[in-house]
């Protein structure tokens, strides 16, 4: 792991960092494979053009299969130890927009919580995964973003526990809102807290994405209020390791 952390460092700082990656999907075809399928998913569900927010990008996984889909891309990244790798990753792309800053419910100065597994870093001190340092940074709102960029045709948001609060900072309706959920029963509350926000919005549907999979769990759109009275319902044996995954709202007059 060691040396992996260290030719990937290498290949930041020396602006190889692009070639390293097709090589490295070359040599491991299931990488290229699950990246493909998250474009393909992109495809599916965005207009072409689609201008999508990137909210806890991280080193820009998420960004680089919605700009492979054909999206403008406003990414919202505030950990300085992942910024490298997601410049790196993506800013040769006109379409792609990058903010050092986190998303909350007022604009702010906090802390963020830096883990071992960049994965796992958070605004929340309470969040799992051990901490190795931390960070003052800057936190906007979606209303403030929406203000700057426009309304997004979709808006993922993978923030760690901070989901809520994310969208306790949002007034207008977004078409297409993705977060992501974690079956603990105070991250269920959290996720069910996430979904009475929505609702205020208008009638939704729904589907959901498993443990970073690109396939949707429902073969049809779910209403969010049966989906409430549902969740979680027999997700346990789906997960049997890692219990999270991703759900989909889309407004029905969207």
């Amino acid at each position: 792991m060691a040396l992996l952390t260290t030719a990937k460092r290498f290949s930041i700082a020396t602006g190889l960092y692009r070639q390293a990656r097709w090589l490295s999907r070359l040599i491991r075809p299931s990488q290229l494979r699950a990246f493909q399928k998250y474009v393909d998913l992109y495809h599916t569900l965005l207009p072409p053009a689609a201008l999508c927010f990137d909210v806890g990008a991280n080193i820009g996984e998420k960004s680089e299969a919605l700009l492979k889909a054909g999206a403008c891309v406003v990414a919202f990244e505030p950990n300085p130890l992942v910024i490298p790798e997601l410049r790196a990753r993506c800013n040769h792309d006109k379409n792609w927009t990058l903010v050092e800053s986190a998303l909350g419910s007022s604009a702010a100065i906090t802390t963020l919580y830096v883990r071992e597994s960049h994965t796992q870093s958070s605004l929340d001190q309470d969040w799992e995964g051990k901490i190795i340092a931390n960070y003052h940074v800057l936190v906007v709102t979606l209303d403030s973003a929406i203000k700057c960029f426009g309304i997004p045709a979709y808006c993922k948001i993978d923030v760690e526990g901070w989901e809520l609060e994310v969208l306790n900072g949002l007034t207008h309706s977004i078409p297409l809102v993705s977060f992501e959920f974690h079956l603990t029963p105070s991250n269920i509350k959290k996720t069910m807290s996430c979904l009475e926000r929505l609702a205020l919005f208008g009638p939704s549907h729904i589907n959901i994405t498993l443990t970073e999979g690109a396939t949707f769990h429902f073969n049809e759109w779910v209403p969010l209020e049966k989906f409430v009275d549902w969740f979680p319902g027999d997700l346990i044996k789906f997960l049997p390791d890692h219990k999270y995954g991703d759900i989909f709202v889309r407004l029905d007059n969207a």
